[in-house]
C-alpha cells in the first residue's frame, strides 16, 4: 500500500513565492529591543515580543553585508504570550547574520543582527591531564576571551569503581579533550551546577554506573550528567565527537515495566541553549540504556533540553525507551541529521509545552520495546511520541523530512522497525499542533496507518506512507513540498521526500 497525504502539487509555486518574499523590496527595518536572537554554532532561535499580529511573522535572513536575502519559515505566533518564535537553520559558525522580521503580507519593520558561535573558542590556557585513578576536579576555569583547555591526548583515567565520577567540572569556560575515562561509580564526567560555556569532545567513555539491591541498574547514571537545583542553573555546554559506550550494568526493558537504568547523556532541571553533536553512542545487549540522550523534568515548561539547543549528527543506539529524549518546553530546540537505532522509540517530545520544536532529516532503524518477546509478537511503537498535555498547553512541533526504516532479519518473519510514524501517548495525551511534511514513514505491517492519536491543530501534508514490501522511489523524487530554510538546497524540480536529498 502507498500513500500519500494530499497538496503534492504545490511545492514549485510555494518555492516561487519564498524566494519572492526573500527578495522584495521592503521598508527599511531598525534594531528594536522586543526583537532578539539566542544562538549557536549553525542556528539561530529568533522572538518577538507582541508583533501586533496573530497570523505569524515572516522572516528573512542574510550573512552581514551580502546583498541577496534569504526566506526563513514564518515564525509561529503564540497566542498564550503574544510572541512570535522561531528558528532559522543551516547557518555557517562564526558567521554575522542580520534578519528582519514582518507581519504575513506587511512591510519587514524588526531588525536583528547576531553572530554564530565559533567552532574553535579563543583558548587562554592549556593544562595536560595525566593518566590516573582519582577524581579530575576541575575547579579553575576561563573568560569568554579564553578557555582552559583540560587536555588529556588518551590519557586514561580509570576510578575503579573507588570514585562517582572520572571527571567533576565545578568552573565555567573549560573544555575537556581527549580523555580515556572508565570505572566510575555513578556518573563518569559530571557537570556543575552553577557553571557555563563547557566543552566536553573527543572524549571515550565506558564501563560506569551502579547496581541496585535487586539486581536491576541504578536510574540515571549517565556517561556524561549535569544535575541543577533549579532552571537556569547550566547553560551553554557542547557535547561533541564523544564516543560514549559499555555502561557498567543495563536498563530493563518494558516487559519488565517502565525501563530504569543508565543513560548516555542526562541533564537534570537545567537551563539551555546546549549542543549536542557528532557523538557515537551504543550500549551492546544487555548493557542497554534506559534513555540513549535525554533528561528531566519531562512535564514542564523546562525539561531538556529546555531552550535554544541543537542535538544533530549523533548515532544512537541500543535503548530500551527513547533514543532521543526532548521533552518539556522545547522552545527553539532542533533535531536533526541523528541515526537511531534499536530503540523502543527514536525522538520524543511528548510533551512540548512551549515550542516550537524543529525535528528534521533524521533517520530511524530497527524498534524493540519488550526485550521478553521475540520480534514478531514485539508492540511496536512510533518513529516520534508526540503527546500532549491539558495543564501545559501545545507548543508548536515540526516534523519535517524524516526516513522510517523497515531492516530485515532471517530470524524474524517481519522487518524490525518502528509501528508507525507519529503517535500521541494516550487518549488525553493526543498529538496536537504538529506539522508534518515531506516524511517516509515505512510500516512494519501491512494495512497499518502512519499516524494515531491525532488531536487538533495539526498539519499532515506530502509524506509518504510505505508497506513493508513497497518500494517506489520514484514517489520521493523532487515530490516534497518546499520549506523556507529547510530544504533550499534541494536538486531537480522541487525536494525530495524524506532525509536525504538524491544527487
Amino acid at each position: 500500500m502507498i500513500s500519500r497525504s494530499a497538496d503534492i502539487a504545490g511545492p514549485v509555486l510555494i518555492g516561487l513565492l519564498a524566494l519572492a518574499l526573500a527578495a522584495a523590496p521592503a521598508r527599511a527595518a531598525a534594531p528594536q529591543p522586543d526583537v532578539r536572537a539566542v544562538v549557536t554554532y549553525e542556528s539561530a532561535g529568533l522572538y518577538w515580543i507582541a508583533p501586533g499580529g496573530t497570523a505569524g511573522c515572516r522572516v528573512r535572513f542574510r550573512p552581514a553585508g551580502d546583498t541577496q536575502w534569504r526566506a526563513g519559515l514564518d515564525l509561529w505566533h503564540d497566542a498564550r504570550n503574544d510572541e512570535c518564535r522561531g528558528s532559522l537553520v543551516h547557518l555557517r559558525p562564526g558567521t554575522r547574520y542580520e534578519a528582519e522580521l514582518g507581519l504575513d503580507g506587511g512591510d519587514f519593520v524588526r531588525k536583528v543582527e547576531f553572530t554564530t558561535w565559533a567552532e574553535r573558542p579563543a583558548v587562554a590556557r592549556t593544562v595536560r591531564v595525566p593518566p590516573g585513578r582519582e577524581t579530575l576536579e576541575i575547579a579553575q576555569g576561563g573568560t569568554a576571551e579564553g578557555y582552559v583547555v583540560y587536555d588529556g591526548r588518551g590519557a586514561r583515567l580509570d576510578a575503579g569503581n573507588a570514585h562517582p565520577h572520572n571527571v567533576h567540572v565545578r568552573a565555567s569556560y573549560v573544555i575537556v579533550r581527549g580523555l580515556v575515562v572508565r570505572g566510575a561509580q555513578q556518573d563518569a564526567i559530571r557537570i556543575g551546577p552553577n557553571v557555563t560555556n563547557v566543552v566536553i569532545e573527543d572524549n571515550d567513555i565506558g564501563e560506569w554506573g551502579r547496581a541496585r539491591e535487586d539486581g536491576g541498574a541504578m536510574d540515571l547514571d549517565s556517561g556524561i550528567r549535569a544535575v541543577c537545583r533549579s532552571c537556569p542553573e547550566v547553560e551553554r555546554v557542547t557535547i561533541q565527537r564523544n564516543r560514549i559506550h559499555s555502561p557498567r550494568h543495563g536498563a530493563n526493558s518494558w516487559s519488565e515495566g517502565h525501563p530504569q537504568g543508565p543513560q548516555a547523556i542526562t541533564f537534570s532541571n537545567c537551563g539551555g541553549n546546549h549542543v549536542i553533536r557528532d557523538n557515537h553512542i551504543s550500549g551492546g545487549e544487555g548493557r542497554k540504556y534506559n534513555d540513549a540522550i535525554g533528561g528531566e523534568d519531562n512535564f514542564t515548561v523546562h525539561g531538556f533540553p529546555n531552550a535554544d539547543s541543537d542535538i544533530y549528527r549523533n548515532h544512537v543506539a541500543d535503548a530500551w525507551d527513547d533514543g532521543i529524549e526532548a521533552e518539556g518546553g522545547n522552545r527553539n530546540v532542533r533535531i536533526w541529521g541523528n541515526h537511531i537505532d534499536n530503540t523502543a522509540i527514536g525522538i520524543a517530545t511528548t510533551v512540548t509545552a512551549v515550542g516550537p520544536v524543529y525535528i528534521f532529516r533524521n533517520v530511524y532503524d530497527r524498534s524493540r520495546f519488550h526485550g521478553g518477546r521475540p520480534p514478531d509478537e514485539d508492540s511496536r511503537q512510533p518513529f516520534f511520541k508526540a503527546g500532549s498535555s491539558r495543564e501545559l498547553g501545545d507548543g508548536r512541533r515540526y516534523i519535517f523530512h524524516n526516513t522510517m526504516l523497515q531492516s530485515r532479519d532471517r530470524s524474524a518473519r517481519l522487518p524490525l522497525g518502528a509501528g508507525l510514524g507519529i503517535g500521541g501517548t494516550g487518549s488525553d495525551q493526543l498529538v496536537n499542533n504538529t506539522w508534518s511534511m515531506n516524511n517516509i514513514y515505512r510500516m512494519w505491517k501491512d494495512g497499518l496507518g502512519a499516524t494515531s492519536q491525532l488531536g487538533r491543530d495539526n498539519v499532515f501534508r506530502n509524506d509518504l506512507s510505505l508497506g513493508p514490501g513497497d518500494d517506489n522511489p520514484r514517489l520521493a523524487r523532487d515530490g516534497g513540498r518546499r520549506i523556507p530554510n529547510f530544504n533550499d538546497d534541494f536538486k531537480g524540480k522541487g525536494p525530495d521526500i524524506g532525509a536525504k536529498e538524491a544527487n
